[in-house]
């Protein structure tokens, strides 16, 4: 395994311990970071796919990602909880991004997050 690779997984770890997400999310999150903070959503799945099987994506993978998403975006909202993910463009937009709390917790370490943190992600 890769350093960069080392540094992903530790990353992901992190995130899963602090927030309990899908693994999935947790990818989602990693890629972002990758990209600064926010990519188009195809972006995000078709790296998700190369880093698993180097190959395109197949429709299946990148369903179950952009659900993934809205499953934490509306689950977050839902229960009042911080989202780790949103739409910065607003419903309709395709472009994925971190909020800045959850951005400075990979990159420097954990922040009060009990306030809440960017709105919900909308559809």
């Amino acid at each position: 395994m890769s350093d960069t690779d080392e540094v992903a997984l530790a990353r992901r770890m992190k995130l899963a311990k602090t927030w309990n997400v899908n693994p999935l999310v947790a990818e989602i999150v990693e890629i972002l970071l990758i990209y600064g903070g926010s990519a188009h959503r195809n972006l995000v799945a078709e790296r998700i796919a190369m880093r698993r099987t180097e190959e395109r994506i197949s429709d299946g993978l990148r369903r179950e990602i952009f659900e993934a998403f809205d499953a934490h975006c509306e689950g977050a909202a839902r229960t009042g909880q911080p989202s780790l993910i949103f739409l910065p463009f607003g419903e309709g937009s395709h472009r994925w991004a971190l909020t800045p709390d959850v951005q400075s917790f990979l990159e420097r370490g954990p922040l009060n997050l009990a306030r809440p943190v960017r709105p919900a992600c909308s559809r």
